[in-house]
């Protein structure tokens, strides 16, 4: 079977920005700013993009182009040994962290529903979210129209599909973003939260804060030796994979940085609590815009946009598994989105009953599976596909030959040492929260 491939630079740009950009740039990035150093956060998580995030990418999108396989048989492809045990793991990982994530996707286009009618400011905001959390009937409801409307974008294939979507999408999410910006950094005093946001403090860089920034790295621009890997394998041969990493570095980041100048001046400005962790955008982000002229209307964008990017990020997780199922069972691409998404809204209901559960969830396959499904995928191109082949991939489709072997042994040794801290962090986060 022919594989598909993108049809346009722009296409492929604008899909991988709208992997890596959702909940993890729009919704996570402005309460880990918040909860660890304003600006000193933000200039750390910048040289981490930098030193860790774009190598580690562009690894994934050499090993994912090479094979032409997606997780599930990628290892085995390239001779890891247990590489079919690995794919397992990874696959499990996905469609785990997939029935928790859409049920997210749901609470945010609930709020989004709520937004276009008005009704957001003259709710209760914590009442509120209490009341989505403790409503069963209400999150399957809205996570089965999340779940439709994936399993509809990706019968439509890759390219009819994610590519054309993102194509419109992820430019109208960006203008959107600048919108919201317009009216955060107006309000009076507003200049207090931008300086808080955007001037560093170098005495709150602590070991804290670089482990908080890598790990947001990682999660944020989506990697894990799934997603981009899996999308890598519908790229061009002419695709240039350095030039198209920065450029999905430099979009996610973007993205988040945006998102940050939305939320942060305003939270200062009603002197809302920057730290407040994952309630942040669904308790505290109504408080402002409840506080704004017209304010139902920018909760409307703001909402809006903040589905869109997630629903992106849903996708390109049912895509994994989708893809998974194709390559290895034969099946075809309707029975399979078929089969994934119906299995994933049966276990997410399992989340809908518990918010205990949908944290310990996210340390389990977020916090600590993602990071190490990304060293396995180094793992795999640094010490099993080599050195030769390696170079010869990633510099494929390039002018000319740009990476060379600094960045094979800067992925063979020193980014698995970043990776290793965030899973020790990472581990730690995890017994602490199940030991109370």
């Amino acid at each position: 079977m022919t594989r598909p491939e993108f049809g346009t630079r722009f296409g492929v740009l604008m899909t991988f920005i709208g992997v890596a950009v959702g909940l993890g740039n729009v919704w996570r990035f402005p309460y880990m700013v918040g909860a660890f150093g304003g600006g000193a956060f933000l200039l750390i998580y910048v040289i981490m993009l930098a030193a860790f995030g774009i190598p580690a990418l562009m690894a994934e999108l050499t090993l994912g182009r090479m094979t032409r396989r997606g997780p599930f048989e990628v290892f085995a492809r390239i001779g890891m040994p247990g590489g079919r045990v690995v794919g397992w793991v990874l696959m499990v990982t996905v469609f785990m962290a997939v029935t928790y994530y859409t049920v997210i996707v749901g609470w945010v286009l609930k709020y989004f529903l709520i937004s276009i009618t008005g009704a957001i400011e003259h709710i209760d905001p914590e009442a509120f979210f209490s009341s989505v959390l403790d409503g069963f009937s209400g999150q399957f409801v809205m996570t089965a129209i999340v779940t439709v409307c994936a399993a509809t974008v990706l019968g439509l294939g890759v390219r009819r599909g994610a590519e054309r979507v993102s194509a419109v999408g992820i430019p109208i999410l960006f203008l959107l973003l600048l919108v919201l910006i317009a009216r955060s950094l107006t309000l009076p005093g507003a200049g207090q939260g931008l300086v808080y946001y955007l001037v560093p403090d170098l005495s709150k860089v602590t070991p804290g804060v670089l482990t908080a920034a890598l790990g947001q790295v990682f999660f944020s621009m989506s990697l894990g030796g799934t997603f981009m890997l899996t999308y890598a394998t519908y790229l061009p041969g002419t695709t240039d994979l350095a030039r198209s990493a920065i450029g999905v570095g430099v979009g996610e980041t973007l993205a988040a940085v945006l998102a940050g100048l939305v939320i942060v001046p305003a939270a200062v400005v009603f002197g809302l609590e920057l730290n407040s962790g994952p309630p942040l955008t669904f308790v505290t982000v109504p408080n402002i815009f409840a506080q704004l002229p017209s304010g139902a209307l920018f909760a409307a964008c703001f909402f809006g946009l903040l589905f869109y990017a997630a629903f992106l990020s849903d996708v390109a997780a049912f895509e994994v598994l989708v893809t998974a199922l194709v390559d290895a069972f034969g099946w075809s691409r309707m029975r399979s989105t078929v089969g994934v998404c119906g299995a994933a809204l049966a276990v997410g209901t399992v989340s809908m009953l518990s918010l205990d559960y949908i944290v310990t969830s996210d340390l389990v396959w977020g916090s600590i599976m993602q990071p190490v499904g990304s060293a396995l995928a180094l793992i795999g191109l640094a010490w099993v596909v080599g050195l030769s082949r390696g170079l010869e991939e990633v510099n494929r489709g390039a002018d000319r030959p740009v990476v060379g072997r600094f960045w094979f042994y800067w992925i063979k040794y020193v980014v698995p040492i970043g990776i290793a801290m965030i899973l020790v962090f990472g581990m730690r986060d995890l017994f602490r929260t199940l030991l109370g």
